[in-house]
């Protein structure tokens, strides 16, 4: 008895393995048929027989005269074409069409209750795609399952769904590097920085080659192009690279972070440098007591990226710079932090591996600087005589590069 309970069993598997072959096969599958003024039943029969599916019609579909000719087009397509001219619709459920009224066919029957494991997506996302196809759909908070009650056509269409989504997440390497450059006095060393760090578009006669990467900016060819293409207009970075590097070396630029993270497609990674500022906050609650609460403020460079892999070699960027330091202190007992910020909001798209930079965060500080004779200076009035105060303004300029690499 025990063997012929899994001989019954194996034959279940062949069979549904069977199925969902022919299934899948039938998609592919493309019929030629010309008919004139022919009973719809009889067309559905001939589709059948080419297709390998099981098609079953209602009553309304009893009748019904319909004039075809197709010549190799898809089977799905044909069946579509063929019942919206009689006025009709139909319902796919595995390897098998269901033909009758729209009305009836909306009507949702044999409500089972399906279990659908999860192995890349995240069920919380995908819960609100299913809910548009059916009205009963959870996530199990115990595991990435989505627990859906629908019809056995209705289960088709989310498992078809589910297989198209659940699959594994495009990930992205961001190398990330941020650098202070003291933008005073660079004129002297004949930087123009304004110029240096502007991006404009060259068109130049001709095919021009490209430049080689260890080229010196005056050896750097430009490629230009009479069309707007984002594929074709390419900006010379390399000089902005070596001066830079000259830079850091004078002292005059200083590297503030370097970073490399690993991020999932269309996923927010971020660098965070700098300090949190804990500081007291005080206030009366409506009983009278005095309540004091403990804020804190992040201070510091922070780089927020999203990343998004397109399918053509190229990943487009949303980049958040954001700079905030504390000026001063605010408050009856000057126990609030004033901060002052830069922030930026831009989108870019670049080749996978491709450095794009993000310039024009400046900032001002003015300072002042004593000099004075000892004990001399510190004399009333006539101690001024004997000591020297500048006034000194310090313009910075932060330069973000990134370079986005997709992880095979």
């Amino acid at each position: 008895m025990k063997q012929i309970a899994v001989a019954f069993a194996a034959l279940l598997l062949v069979l549904a393995f069977a199925i969902a072959v022919s299934a899948e096969e039938s998609r592919g599958v493309t019929v030629s048929v010309s008919a004139k003024n022919t009973q719809l039943t009889d067309v559905l029969t001939i589709l059948a027989n080419k297709s390998g599916l099981n098609i079953v019609t209602s009553p309304a579909a009893t009748g019904q005269v319909v004039s075809v000719h197709f010549v190799h087009t898809p089977i799905e397509e044909a069946l579509d074409l063929v019942v919206r001219a009689a006025g009709l619709g139909y319902e796919r459920i595995g390897n098998s069409i269901l033909v009758g009224e729209p009305e009836e066919l909306s009507a949702e029957t044999g409500l089972e209750s399906y279990v659908i494991d999860l192995h890349f997506a995240d069920a919380y996302e995908l819960e609100p795609l299913v809910a548009k196809i059916v009205d009963e759909v959870t996530t199990d908070p115990g595991g990435n399952r989505l627990v859906v009650v629908a019809s056995p056509g209705s289960i088709e269409d989310v498992r078809q769904i589910i297989h198209e989504l659940d699959v594994p997440p495009v990930q992205i390497l961001l190398e990330t590097e941020v650098v202070e450059v003291k933008t005073d006095d660079l004129h002297e060393f004949g930087i123009d920085w304004a110029k240096l760090t502007s991006q404009t578009v060259i068109f130049a006669e001709g095919e021009p080659e490209p430049s080689s990467p260890d080229g010196i900016p005056t050896e750097m060819e430009y490629l230009g192009t009479t069309k707007f293409d984002a594929d074709n207009v390419v900006r010379q970075a390399q000089a902005l690279e070596v001066a830079l590097d000259f830079l850091e070396g004078e002292g005059h630029a200083r590297l503030l972070s370097r970073s490399t993270l690993a991020t999932l497609n269309n996923r927010t990674a971020e660098v965070h440098i700098g300090d949190v500022i804990p500081y007291t906050v005080s206030g009366v609650t409506s009983a009278g007591a005095v309540e004091v609460t403990v804020e804190r403020e992040n201070v510091g460079v922070s780089v927020s990226v999203t990343p998004r892999a397109a399918g053509d070699g190229h990943i487009t960027a949303l980049v958040e710079p954001n700079v905030s330091s504390i000026v001063g202190w605010k408050g009856p007992n000057e126990e609030i932090p004033w901060t002052k910020e830069r922030r930026a909001v831009t989108q870019v798209r670049v080749r996978d591996g491709e450095t794009f930079m993000i310039a024009g965060l400046l900032n001002e500080d003015t300072s002042t600087e004593e000099q004075k004779i000892p004990i001399l200076g510190d004399i009333p009035i006539l101690g001024y005589l004997f000591k020297h105060v500048k006034d000194q303004r310090t313009t910075t300029d932060l330069i973000i590069k990134i370079t986005p690499r997709i992880i095979s």
